[in-house]
C-alpha cells in the first residue's frame, strides 16, 4: 500500500486540494454564467425606445470565491442622455466597484470575530478561492459599514414611531475604555435592552433575552436621549414599566427621568462587590448585609452599614464605608429587587428573572476592542461597535440577495442548487465515486479548515 501512494502520490490532502479547487472554479463559471443570463434578460425586457445596445464591456469583480471577468450590454439611455449597463444598476454595483457586497461582508465580520484587520485579510486568503485584499482594505470597508448601520438607524428613528407595546421593558448598562490614539481617554457607553427571557429549549435550565439589541450611542448627545429615541421609534412605552438596572454611575441613574414608570435598580453583582470590599474586616457585618440585601430589606441594610462604619477602625475602611452608605441612603429602594418593587404595583412578574446581562456584554465588547493592543481613532471605534453590535444580534449578512430582491427573475436558491450539480459532476468527470463520497473538510470546525469549510458547505447547499 505504501508503494502504491508513494508512486500515485496520493493522500487525502491532493484529493481534497483537487475537489476543493474544481469545486471552486465550477462556481466561478456558473456565476458568471447566471450573471450573462441576468444580463441577457434585461436586454428582453428593457425599453428599447428608451435604451439603445450600444456593444459588450467587460469588468473584473473579486467575488467571495475569487476573481471573475463580466460581459455584460453596454446601453445609451435616451431619457436620462447617458450611457448605462442595466445589469451593474441592477446588482448595485457602483462604478468604480471591484469587490463583491459578500467579500466586503465576509471580511467585516472575519474583522469582528478575528479580532484584527490583518487577521481577517489573511482568513479570507486562506481559504485557497484567491481572495487577496490588504489589511487597510478591511478597516476601510468596516468603517464604511458601521457608518451605514448607523445612518440606517438614524433614519429608521427619525422616519416611524412606535407601536409595539409590552409590559415591562429592561435596559441594562455599563461602560468601558478602550485603547485610544494619542492617550485620548473616554468612556463607551453600552445599553442591553431586552423584553425579558425565555428558555433555549422546551426542557432546557438556560435562558435567552428576547428581542435582545446593544446600543452604543455616539458620543456629543446626550446618551439617555439617544437611547429614548431609539427606542421610540419601536416602542410605544405610554404604559411600559422600564427597568433599568446599572452600577451607581450617576450617568445610569439619571435614566429614570426619561421614561414614564421607570424603576432603577443597582446591580447585584456590583453592589454585592462593594459591600464585600467595605466590609472585608468585619465579616459578621458582611454575612447581615448580605441577608438584608436577599429579603431586600433597605432599612436593615442601611442599618448594617451604619453600625459597621461607627465600628470600623480603619481609615480607609471606614472612608469607603461612609461614602457607600451616603450614598444609599440617596437611592435606598434601588437595592431592592425590581421584582418586589413591581409586585407592590399590582404588576405579574411571572417568568422574570434576575438582571445583569451587561457585565458579561462589555466584557465581550472590550475584550474584542483590547486584542492585538489597539489604540482607536473616535471613527474606526464607534464604526466596529455599530458593526459589532449588528454581528451580536445576527443580522450583519454575508451575502445580499440583489437579484431576487430587485429583479425576480432567478432566484439565488435556484443558481446554487445549479451550482451544487455543476460541481457534482465536474468532479466525478475527474475522480471516479465522487458523486458518493463524503470530504471531511465539509465536517471541520471554521478555526481548523481557516474557514473553508463554511464557505464549501455554502457552496454545496449544505
Amino acid at each position: 500500500m505504501d508503494k502504491i501512494r508513494a508512486d500515485a502520490s496520493l493522500s487525502l490532502q491532493v484529493v481534497e486540494d483537487y475537489v476543493w479547487n474544481l469545486a471552486v472554479e465550477c462556481y466561478r463559471e456558473t456565476l458568471i454564467e447566471v450573471l450573462s443570463a441576468l444580463d441577457k434578460a434585461l436586454y428582453n425586457k428593457r425599453d428599447p425606445e428608451r435604451y439603445v445596445y450600444k456593444e459588450m464591456r467587460s469588468r473584473d469583480v473579486l467575488t467571495k470565491v475569487g476573481p471573475i471577468s463580466l460581459k455584460r450590454r453596454y446601453y445609451w439611455d435616451r431619457v436620462a442622455e447617458c450611457y448605462v449597463f442595466l445589469l451593474d444598476e441592477a446588482l448595485g454595483l457602483a462604478k468604480r466597484q471591484r469587490v463583491s457586497e459578500s467579500v466586503r461582508a465576509e471580511a467585516v465580520e472575519a474583522a469582528v470575530t478575528g479580532g484584527s484587520f490583518r487577521g481577517a485579510a489573511a482568513e479570507l486568503e486562506r481559504r485557497g478561492c484567491q481572495v487577496h485584499v490588504s489589511h487597510e482594505a478591511v478597516r476601510q470597508w468596516t468603517i464604511q459599514t458601521g457608518r451605514a448601520i448607523a445612518r440606517a438607524t438614524k433614519q429608521r428613528q427619525e422616519s416611524t414611531a412606535g407601536t409595539r407595546r409590552v409590559p415591562v421593558l429592561f435596559i441594562e448598562a455599563d461602560g468601558f475604555w478602550p485603547g485610544r490614539q494619542r492617550g485620548k481617554k473616554a468612556e463607551v457607553r453600552l445599553f442591553v435592552i431586552h423584553e425579558g427571557w425565555v428558555k433555549r429549549t422546551a426542557g432546557s435550565q438556560e435562558y435567552s433575552l428576547v428581542n435582545r439589541r446593544d446600543f452604543v450611542p455616539d458620543r456629543g448627545r446626550d446618551s439617555w436621549e439617544q437611547l429614548s429615541e431609539f427606542l421610540e421609534s419601536e416602542y410605544d412605552l405610554s404604559e411600559t414599566w422600564v427597568i433599568i438596572n446599572g452600577d451607581r454611575a450617576p450617568w445610569i441613574r439619571k435614566g429614570v427621568t426619561w421614561f414614564r414608570k421607570a424603576l432603577y435598580q443597582i446591580d447585584r453583582f456590583h453592589l454585592k462587590r462593594e459591600l464585600r470590599h467595605a466590609l472585608r474586616r468585619q465579616s459578621h457585618r458582611l454575612k447581615e448585609a448580605e441577608e438584608a440585601l436577599a429579603a431586600n430589606d433597605a432599612t436593615r441594610l442601611l442599618t448594617v452599614l451604619e453600625k459597621a462604619h461607627e465600628a470600623e477602625v480603619d481609615s480607609s475602611c471606614r472612608q469607603a464605608l461612609g461614602k457607600l452608605l451616603a450614598d444609599l441612603k440617596t437611592i435606598p429602594e434601588s437595592t431592592r429587587d425590581y421584582r418586589v418593587r413591581l409586585q407592590e404595583r399590582g404588576v405579574n412578574v411571572e417568568g422574570l428573572r434576575g438582571l445583569g446581562a451587561a457585565e458579561g456584554a462589555v466584557e465581550r465588547y472590550s475584550a474584542r476592542l483590547r486584542k492585538v493592543g489597539r489604540s482607536w481613532s473616535e471613527t474606526g471605534l464607534m464604526a466596529m461597535l455599530h458593526v459589532m453590535a449588528a454581528y451580536f444580534r445576527g443580522v450583519l449578512q454575508g451575502a445580499v440577495q440583489y437579484v431576487e430582491r430587485q429583479l425576480g427573475l432567478e432566484s439565488l436558491q435556484a443558481a446554487r442548487e445549479k451550482v451544487r450539480h455543476r460541481v457534482l459532476e465536474t468532479v466525478s468527470r475527474g475522480i471516479d465515486g465522487a458523486l458518493h463520497a463524503r470530504m471531511p473538510i465539509l465536517q471541520a470546525g471554521r478555526n481548523a479548515s481557516g474557514g473553508y469549510s463554511r464557505t464549501l458547505r455554502g457552496l454545496a447547499g449544505l
